[in-house]
């Protein structure tokens, strides 16, 4: 049995010893140039593979940085309103957020960007918004404080009520100025639909002048046909050809029955 074994093992050894002789031989027998196209096609398809994961690291990096970027502006933009909230109050802060809102809708207008507006940074304003709103607050907190000591003095109520004054005043410039602004975006509004009106009613002369050039020029192509067209067409020599035919036909039955 053991003997038996070893013998099949040698076997198989040779075997497998001659197939790859056999192999060795056959690769051998391919010419140097296959073997260097191989070679030139495997390292392209290698920079290729290479050069799709580069590029598919480099996308999803960015992928990534225009996220984070997306995610940490919304969170400073609700820092912001969460501080103008506590800093400016509820309804001074909504002023404030209509009066940015109404700027990026005139910076982002055609209006501005074709340079019908002029200046559009408001920057400055919103700036002086939020700082007529912050004393007007101020000024509350204040007043707030003094009304809140017991046995108010003549010169206590005095300061109060003025402090209540300027705080509306304030108030009102800040609300007035923040209008003023939505009120420019609406007129920026206006003027944007008025260029798209005029840039419509430009591609629409546009069109038609073309057509009618397009039609103008193919009528004068008809009348010029009908002009060139000769006094017998094909059509009246082939009618005058089968009244000829009938007419030979009556003939000849004419002829038959005479």
């Amino acid at each position: 049995m053991a003997n038996g074994k070893g013998e099949a093992d040698g076997c198989l050894g040779m075997a497998g010893l001659v197939v790859l002789v056999m192999v060795i031989g056959v690769l051998t027998m391919i010419p140097k140039a296959v073997w260097i196209g191989l070679g030139v096609l495997v390292g392209i398809g290698v920079l290729v593979w290479i050069a799709m994961v580069i590029a598919e690291t480099v996308a999803g990096n960015r992928r990534e940085r225009a996220i984070r970027a997306e995610n940490t502006r919304v969170a400073q933009a609700a820092a912001a309103v969460t501080r103008r909230v506590e800093v400016l109050g509820a309804t001074n802060a909504r002023h404030v957020e209509t009066a940015l809102a109404a700027a990026d809708r005139i910076a982002n207008s055609e209006a501005a960007q074709e340079g019908w507006l002029g200046e559009v940074d408001f920057s400055e304003d919103i700036r002086g918004i939020e700082e007529a709103f912050g004393r007007s607050q101020e000024l509350r907190s204040v007043a707030i404080e003094l009304q809140a000591l017991p046995n108010p003095t003549p010169a206590d109520r005095r300061l109060l009520a003025e402090a209540v004054t300027a705080a509306k005043g304030l108030d009102r410039n800040g609300r007035e100025r923040a209008d003023l602004i939505a009120r420019c975006a609406d007129e920026a509004d206006r003027i944007d639909e008025s260029l798209r009106e005029e840039k419509e009613r430009t591609r629409t002369e546009e069109q038609r002048d073309e057509l009618q050039r397009k039609l103008n020029s193919m009528l004068y192509g008809v009348e010029a046909s009908a002009i060139a067209e000769p006094a017998d067409s094909v059509a009246d020599q082939v009618l005058a050809r089968v009244a000829g035919y009938r007419e030979i036909k009556q003939q000849i039955a004419d002829t038959r029955l005479s």
